[in-house]
């Protein structure tokens, strides 16, 4: 026989014999620790929930539409949209009080309004729409107001550093003529403080609470003023500055409902 042959059919019967044989052990190795471990792999299980929801055991918990409001909690409030599509809840003016509100008297006198009131749907930031800002020179005094029907004196509530330097002052009104009710004003902004303001003073209506600053937005000398209305549940006690106004303690107002008369 041909010697070329004769290597042929001997490289053949070598190949054969490796197939019987199996494999190397590397790669037998190798394809056993691939199959252990595709059967170990946990397998996924489908939940029978819409994209909008998340399963939670053998339920599926609806996730909340990010532009939909939510309903006040507060029977007066209304929710406001802003242009940037936040809902804001805000008690707006009533029809009785002014619509003008240099009619009403401020923390500043002679006010200077640079942001506020009929406005406040043109407002891109991230301030209430109630928000009001009073143009004043560096160092004048900001006096503490009576409100309109308030009863007793005007109380610290907090101080310290939330639109700058701040003081929260709350006014005990009688709403309606029917129950009484807490409100809030908010001060920010200041150069700081009057030398006998501290938490739980009484102050009367004209004492000096502090002095119009730049606190918190360098640059730009103004007072920011807020007026909220606490919630009737809320214990004032027992809030630090930031909790006092956010919204599950009390609720935005426009400060025509409660501003006094100018004189």
């Amino acid at each position: 026989m041909h010697p070329v042959v004769k290597g042929a059919i001997a490289l053949t019967g070598i190949s054969a014999v490796g197939y019987f044989i199996g494999p190397p052990r590397e790669m037998a190795t190798t394809n056993a620790a691939v199959s252990a471990a595709r059967s170990a792999a946990p397998k996924l299980i489908e939940m029978p929930c819409d994209k909008r929801e998340l399963p939670e055991g053998a339920a599926c918990i609806p996730l909340v539409d990010p532009n939909s409001a939510l309903e006040p909690d507060d029977p007066d409030a209304q929710l406001e949209r802003r242009s940037r599509g936040d809902a804001i809840e805000i008690i707006p003016r009533r029809p009785d009080r002014p619509s003008d509100p240099l009619t009403l008297r401020f923390p500043l006198e002679p006010p200077r309004i640079l942001h506020g009131f009929d406005d406040v749907m043109a407002n891109t930031r991230s301030e209430s729409p109630a928000t009001i800002e009073l143009g004043a020179e560096r160092g004048d005094p900001v006096h503490a107001l009576t409100l309109d029907g308030q009863q007793g004196k005007t109380r610290v509530v907090a101080m310290g550093r939330l639109v700058g330097n701040t003081i929260v002052t709350a006014h005990v009104l009688l709403d309606d003529g029917a129950r009484p009710r807490t409100y809030l004003l908010v001060h920010g902004k200041l150069d700081g403080f009057g030398p006998d303001v501290k938490v739980g003073a009484e102050l009367a209506d004209g004492d000096v609470l502090g002095f119009v600053g730049d606190s918190g937005r360098p640059g730009v000398v103004s007072l920011y003023l807020e007026v909220r209305r606490v919630r009737e549940e809320t214990d004032l006690e027992k809030l630090d500055l930031p909790h006092l106004v956010d919204a599950a303690a009390s609720v935005a107002v426009d400060a025509r409902n409660v501003l006094p008369a100018a004189e």
